[in-house]
C-alpha cells in the first residue's frame, strides 16, 4: 500500500514552518527547508517503510537546524540542548542522533564548556569552586567533568588570588563597621562566593593583617 503526500500547508507560527499532510492527515510539522531537504512534496507516493524513513529524516533535519540555532554565538551543554529539543517535542532517538552528530564535529563539548565557564566566571564574577560546581551541575554537567575543569582552569593559587582580591574590595566597604564585626562579615562574604572555609579563613587573616601593618 502506498501513501500519498496530499498537501503541504504553510503555518503562521512558527515562521517558516509548515504542516505535511499524508493521506489527508497531518503527519509532520517542520521547517519548510527540512521538508524540502527530505524530498516531501504534494503528490509524492511512498511505501510505509519509505514514508517512515522520510519523516524521520525531516525531523532529524529540523532538530539539527534548531540545535545549530541554539549554539550560534554561544556554547551550550549537551543537557541544555537535550532539554531544549525535548521541549520542542522531538523524539528521544532523534535527539540522540542530532547530539551525536554535533559531538562528532566538535560543535558541542561538555569538557570544553566546563573549562571555559570556570575561567570566565571565576575571573569576571569572582566565583569560587563550590559556587561554580553548583552552577555547572544545574547545567547538567557530570561531576567528573566539573572536577576536571576546576583542576585545570582554577588551580589553588589562582583561587587564593581571586579570593584575596574580593576580600580586599569588600574590606574597603567595611571600614566604618565595628571592628569586632569585620572579620566574621568578611569571612562570610568570601564563603558566599563559593570558596573553601580554610581558604576563606586564611585569606581574611592575610587581608586583615595587611590592613593592620
Amino acid at each position: 500500500m502506498l501513501h500519498t503526500v496530499t498537501e503541504i500547508e504553510a503555518l503562521r507560527r512558527p515562521r517558516g514552518y509548515c504542516a505535511v499532510y499524508v493521506d489527508g492527515d497531518v503527519a509532520l510539522r517542520a521547517h519548510r527547508d527540512s521538508v524540502a531537504a527530505a524530498g516531501l512534496h504534494p503528490g509524492r507516493r511512498l511505501d510505509p517503510e519509505e514514508l517512515h524513513e522520510t519523516l524521520v529524516a525531516a525531523q532529524e533535519a529540523d532538530a539539527l537546524r534548531q540545535a545549530l540555532d541554539a549554539i550560534t554565538g554561544r556554547d551550550r551543554t549537551e543537557t541544555e540542548l537535550r532539554r531544549r529539543l525535548a521541549g520542542r517535542k522531538f523524539p528521544q532517538p532523534i535527539i540522540a542522533t542530532v547530539l551525536e552528530r554535533l559531538r562528532s564535529k566538535g560543535l558541542i563539548d561538555d569538557r570544553r564548556y566546563a573549562r571555559e565557564y570556570v575561567r570566565t566566571q571565576s575571573a569576571r564574577r569572582g566565583l569560587g569552586p563550590r559556587a561554580l560546581r553548583g552552577r555547572l551541575a544545574q547545567l547538567g554537567l557530570a561531576s567528573s567533568t566539573v572536577s576536571e575543569a576546576l583542576t585545570e582552569a582554577l588551580p589553588d593559587e589562582q583561587q587564593e588570588t581571586i579570593a584575596r582580591t574580593l576580600a580586599r574590595r569588600r574590606l574597603s566597604r567595611l571600614r566604618s563597621a565595628n571592628g569586632e564585626d569585620v572579620r566574621p562579615r568578611l569571612y562570610e562574604f568570601v564563603l558566599r562566593r563559593g570558596f573553601d572555609p580554610d581558604l576563606a579563613a586564611r585569606v581574611v587573616d592575610s587581608v586583615l593583617g595587611d590592613r593592620d601593618e
